[in-house]
């Protein structure tokens, strides 16, 4: 299947597959992926997000547009410019350490604006997810990561089973 930019329907536009596929692509999950085993995440002072924590993909459930590679494992590369709307989540590992547990969003190395998720609590020994939305508008070549954050004080494991953390990126629109 061919896809390829287009700005939007226009009045005398003639329609080809690849203009149709395109166009079948708004509001369609085009990748999806799973990180089934834990991960140990450092701590920090403040539990912001660091990208040195970039999460690594292990299960891709769907890879539409062929933008994850076993050797970038963190990123998910854009292959179509256009609107996405991000969905991650990360799940930790049960700890009554610490008092933040954070999650960011990265595009092309660098925090999201708004890619910043945070819950400041008392921590009792249960597992706990975090999870963050954005929309962002992504270039060919630009990639995506999430990065988790916590201040236990030492490593803490990423959880695994239904909390496990997952990254849904979804086609919003053409740019």
């Amino acid at each position: 299947m061919t896809f390829i930019e287009f700005p939007i329907w226009q009045p005398g536009m003639i329609v080809t597959e690849a203009r149709a596929n395109s166009a079948a692509l708004v509001g369609r999950t085009v990748f999806r992926a799973t990180r089934d085993a834990n991960q140990s995440i450092s701590t920090s002072a403040s539990a912001n997000p660091d990208i040195a924590n970039a999460l690594s993909w292990e299960t891709i459930g769907v890879d539409d547009l062929g933008g994850w590679s076993s050797g970038s494992a963190t990123r998910y590369t854009c292959q179509l410019a256009g609107w996405y709307k991000i969905q991650a989540k990360a799940g930790f590992n049960a700890s009554v350490s610490g008092t933040a547990r954070t999650l960011g969003i990265f595009i092309t190395g660098g925090l999201a604006p708004g890619g910043h998720f945070r819950t400041a609590t008392t921590f009792t020994n249960t597992t706990h997810t975090r999870d963050g939305f954005l929309t962002a508008l992504l270039g060919v070549g630009d990639y995506v990561q999430i990065a988790p954050g916590q201040d236990t004080g030492g490593a803490l494991n990423t959880a695994t089973g239904g909390i496990r953390p997952t990254l849904e990126i979804e086609f919003a629109r053409p740019a």
